[in-house]
């Protein structure tokens, strides 16, 4: 089976991408007409329904430019698309920001009383009620403008960040005598290697190649940093996290509370490494022998075919609505075929598109199964829902693909005819949290350090490195010695250039998606027609109230604490597994 995109859905070439472009920018000079107009039930219906229109093809713009920039990275008509599908994105939100101030103009109890009056509006209620909660923030059009400029920047400083990830040398490593050139590709498949003098050759040479262009990485995140702080100031928020929580609603206890709950129990991670470490029978373990696998040379290569079989058997218990869906996915919405050309370094998805570069290792079979949670999520919800609530965020979008990635390790596990396999795969479930939970969370902590930092200095290499190495001593522990050329990995941290706060969804996801699956096939609390409704509700609700349709509610600390529970059990199974 090949997996390949069809993007025809949004264009069928770039000329009518560019085609498109010029009709959305006639639909908003017609809206535009009406901008000083009065507004009754009827005439906000109307601008409402538009807005979405252009809105929606706006999307489409976007999207279709990005993916075709990470189909292909070195071509110079896919560059420029994703340049021109950004910038018109930015522009034509800013146009589009009078139909907001008309509505805050108006004042909620006329709003409350229009949809009142005319049913049709109903749908735009939680919208609009949303709109008003966030009103001390919405700005007025000059100041809007600066934003969009910040934006602009901060794009092409992303644009600068990509071309020198693609453009840098990883350098060359000797294995047996001979040498070996690392990219972006092979560097997972080196840092995994049995052979520990390959696992450090690569560590200590690809950070020094990213620590050759360190100041570079410095003055880019110093400046996106600066101008995602001005905007926030711009829109009235004290900090960047209480603008990216603010949006979604989200109470800011629950950063404090994971954070505070990691310090709590990383001694169970550094348990777990200490039980590594022993395993690969190394004394002095560092960084770079992690990456390592407990697989005592277990070969775990699958095909593309034989991945989706396993992947539609771990997904069974979700229910044959559920496995329908991913079939109509496979056709075209999953660009996985491995490929030179592409973007190598990210996995992701996108609307209902998925994108990675399958090489056949339980990594990407895991990455797989968790991209089709992402796309079949979005699938549900677009079904279900007008543009304006089809896309969750991302906090409920991460419980959502964890929840498959729990399932692939359930089915995985149980399926082992072997002590071997078993060790691999109950080993790959703690990995989980020590990806997820441990490191995402540090990475948060990290994030909320450089923000507070820039309040009063510039992001310097020497001060992120500086920083970069207090934070992963401070998590790691005594647990590995420490080679100074660790400190300058901040360099290789997309989400701390792409993002804001991105990291702790993780976190939070895999907590929360280890409750559900309990709920769901364990206690039975919850049953599967509920957890199809909260795939199918998009951000039509707030994300906590959301979680309440799996009988979860995150203002509970004991959702974390179960979360932690299902570690602790799991690394005692694997203790009793090692001494056999």
């Amino acid at each position: 089976m090949h997996l390949t995109w069809d993007l025809t859905f949004f264009f069928e070439n770039s000329a009518a991408f560019y085609k498109k472009m010029e009709d959305i920018k006639q639909m908003i000079c017609i809206l535009e007409e009406g901008k000083d107009s009065c507004l009754d039930d009827k005439s906000l219906l109307e601008l409402l329904n538009k807005r979405e229109e252009i809105k929606e093809q706006t999307n489409n713009i976007l999207i279709y430019g990005s993916l075709r920039y990470y189909k292909n990275i070195k071509d110079e008509e896919c560059i420029e698309l994703k340049r021109v599908a950004e910038t018109f994105h930015n522009e034509i939100n800013l146009r589009l920001g009078f139909v907001n101030q008309k509505i805050l103009d108006l004042g909620q109890e006329q709003i409350v009383a229009f949809i009142q009056k005319n049913k049709d509006l109903q749908i735009y209620e939680q919208s609009l009620s949303n709109l008003f909660r966030m009103q001390e923030h919405v700005q007025n059009e000059e100041i809007n403008k600066k934003i969009n400029e910040n934006c602009d920047l901060i794009n092409e400083q992303l644009s600068n960040y990509n071309a020198k990830l693609r453009d840098i040398n990883y350098g060359e490593i000797e294995i047996d005598g001979k040498k070996q050139e690392i990219t972006a590709s092979t560097f997972a498949k080196y840092m995994a290697s049995r052979d520990r003098e390959t696992r450090k050759q690569t560590y200590f040479t690809v950070n020094q190649s990213f620590k050759e262009s360190e100041e570079e990485f410095a003055t880019i995140l110093n400046d996106i940093y600066g101008y995602r702080i001005e905007n926030a100031k711009l829109e009235q928020y004290q900090s960047i996290l209480e603008k990216a929580l603010y949006e979604e609603n989200i109470d800011p206890k629950i950063i404090s509370s994971l954070i505070e709950a990691v310090h709590r129990k990383k001694y169970l991670m550094q348990e777990y490494l200490k039980l590594k470490a022993e395993f690969l029978e190394i004394d002095d373990p560092h960084l770079y022998d992690f990456g390592v696998t407990l697989d005592s040379d277990l070969k775990t290569k699958y095909t593309i075919s034989e991945a989706i079989e396993i992947i539609k058997e771990a997904l069974k218990p979700l229910g044959e609505k559920y496995l329908q869906v991913v079939d109509i996915l496979l056709d075209g919405h999953i660009d996985a075929e491995a490929d030179e050309d592409k973007h190598q370094s990210i996995t992701f998805s996108w609307n209902t598109y998925s994108f990675m570069n399958f090489r056949g290792a339980y990594g990407d079979l895991k990455n797989m199964i968790h991209e089709i949670g992402h796309i079949v999520h979005y699938y549900f919800s677009k079904e279900n829902l007008p543009f304006l609530y089809e896309d969750s965020t991302i906090f409920v979008a991460e419980i959502a693909s964890t929840i498959n990635e729990i399932l692939l390790n359930r089915y995985l596990l149980k399926n082992a005819k072997t002590k071997e396999e078993k060790i691999f795969y109950l080993s790959k479930g703690i990995e989980n949290y020590f990806t997820y939970v441990f490191k995402q969370t540090m990475y948060t902590e990290f994030e909320n350090e450089l923000y507070e930092e820039k309040q009063s200095n510039d992001l310097t290499s020497s001060l992120l490195s500086k920083k970069y190495g207090e934070i992963i001593k401070k998590y790691y522990g005594d647990v590995v010695s420490y080679d100074e050329i660790a400190n300058i990995e901040w360099t290789r941290l997309g989400h701390l250039y792409r993002w804001s706060y991105y990291p702790y969804k993780y976190a939070t996801g895999l907590l929360i998606a280890s409750s559900a699956v309990h709920f769901l096939l364990d206690e039975k609390t919850v049953n599967i027609e509920n957890y199809l409704k909260f795939l199918s509700s998009g951000s039509s609700l707030y994300p906590l109230e959301l979680l309440k349709i799996l009988s979860i509610d995150l203002t509970n600390p004991d959702i974390i604490e179960y979360g932690f529970d299902i570690l602790e059990e799991n690394i005692q199974e694997l203790k009793k597994l090692l001494k056999k």
